[in-house]
């Protein structure tokens, strides 16, 4: 069996859950090899890839740079009526450096389907969002849905075409991803998503943060066009979208759209309400594998698909990216949190935070985000835990619920192993 075989197969046999699909493919110099399981599920399945779109749309802005359409010095403002977030740059959006939220304020997750969160938001009301968002001085970088929404809103209007067209001409199609589009157009087998154990319907996504459907056939082409760029424009586009710009911490950089990583490898996950995607490529070892799963995305599933793809590019074991044991007090650390919010002390949960989060945000937006929603919460004894994932790095992303007038909310607590604070948000 040949390296991309086994790899393939290693993956999936890891990977496979109940009710789900599973599909991998892995790429060298010779062959691509896909497997799905279980093995009835048509060649031609299509999976939401969620944020591994925005490897696409940093490509299609490299595209644009090489036509002359945009440069990425360009200020926001003259593509976007941005108000006073105007002198933004495209290279800032790209990079995550803009300091704008990773979503506008106009986006209510506390008021969003849960089923369909993004349904109704379209590029008119991130526009709109752009113009009331706080951006975070000193440009620190900070994963922005919105900027990426922004951004495929700017090549839309640069590109002068609409987004799902100009994706699937410029990019789709001369890499034959005759099986992927922007949203639910085009060929394939849509196939369902799932999350806690049932399907879903799939989401509407904000174009250029998302969008893209593809099966693994296709996404293993494009894995392999990011391996070996074509001598085309194209491939010119591919390299320039994987070249470092930033760096965002002690051995991470961030490209445009892919982040980068030791050893010439460059990742990107994707997760949506029913699906999980990755694409790892390998440049020092000639090698890619892209994986893509029926079951919910979440940041602390991605750091395992992650961490599967490393182990299997490097010869490894996937099963090695098992879940490891949060240790005894982490329960007592998510909740301590929440009630922090719930009394009032804004100061001591910002304190909490982990040195990279905390740059992010001052203790005064903070306050302004939270405490207009957490002073309607009732006892804070009455705050419980409801779901709980374990990431890779041994991280707990927990879900807990509070009680408020109108009903209970639910927020989402990422808990270090330190016991600092990794992030927090509202679910809807």
């Amino acid at each position: 069996m040949t390296w991309t075989q086994q790899a393939a197969h290693s993956l999936t046999d890891a990977l496979a859950h109940d009710g789900v699909v599973v599909a991998a493919a892995a790429v060298d110099s010779a062959e691509s090899a896909t497997v799905r399981t279980p093995p009835t599920t048509p060649a031609d399945g299509r999976f939401e890839i969620g944020s591994v779109t925005k490897t696409m749309t940093a490509t299609l802005l490299a595209l644009l740079l090489g036509d002359g359409s945009l440069r990425l010095d360009d200020e926001i403002g003259r593509w976007l009526s941005a108000g006073p977030n105007d002198a933004i740059t495209i290279r800032q959006l790209a990079t995550h450096t803009s300091g704008l939220p990773t979503t506008a304020p106009n986006f209510r997750i506390d008021q969003a389907d849960r089923l369909d969160p993004w349904a109704g938001y379209t590029f008119e009301r991130a526009e709109e969002g752009l113009r009331q968002a706080t951006v975070t001085p000193g440009n620190p970088w900070r994963y922005s849905n919105l900027g990426y929404h922004l951004l495929g809103l700017i090549l839309q209007r640069a590109g002068r075409q609409d987004f799902p067209a100009l994706i699937a001409e410029r990019l789709l199609a001369p890499l034959s991803m005759t099986h992927s589009c922007v949203g639910q157009c085009g060929e394939g087998t849509l196939l369902p998503g799932h999350a806690d154990g049932q399907e879903v319907p799939r989401w509407t996504h904000p174009f250029g943060a998302g969008g893209v459907e593809a099966t693994i056939e296709d996404l293993a082409r494009y894995a392999h066009a990011c391996l070996f760029p074509p001598p085309t424009p194209l491939g010119a586009a591919i390299t320039l979208a994987q070249a470092p710009v930033v760096a965002v911490d002690e051995g991470t950089e961030q490209a445009l759209g892919w982040l980068a990583r030791p050893g010439g490898v460059r990742e990107h996950s994707g997760g949506t309400g029913g699906f999980s995607a990755c694409v790892t490529i390998d440049h020092d070892r000639g090698r890619a594998v892209t994986i893509l799963v029926s079951n919910q995305g979440s940041p602390a599933f991605s750091s395992h698909l992650k961490k599967a793809a490393r182990l299997v590019l490097a010869d490894e074991d996937p099963r090695k990216a098992g879940t490891p044991q949060p240790w005894p007090s982490w329960q007592d650390d998510a909740r301590a949190v929440i009630r922090a919010f719930v009394h009032g002390h804004i100061t001591q949960v910002h304190t909490r935070l982990a040195p990279p989060a905390r740059a992010k945000i001052t203790t005064q937006q903070l306050e302004r985000a939270w405490t207009n929603k957490i002073r309607h919460a009732g006892p804070a004894e009455e705050i419980t835990i409801v779901r709980h994932e374990i990431a890779a790095s041994g991280a707990v992303v927990a879900d807990l619920s509070i009680p408020f007038a109108a009903g209970p909310q639910r927020m989402r607590t990422v808990i270090l192993p330190s016991g600092e604070l990794g992030g927090l948000a509202f679910l809807p």
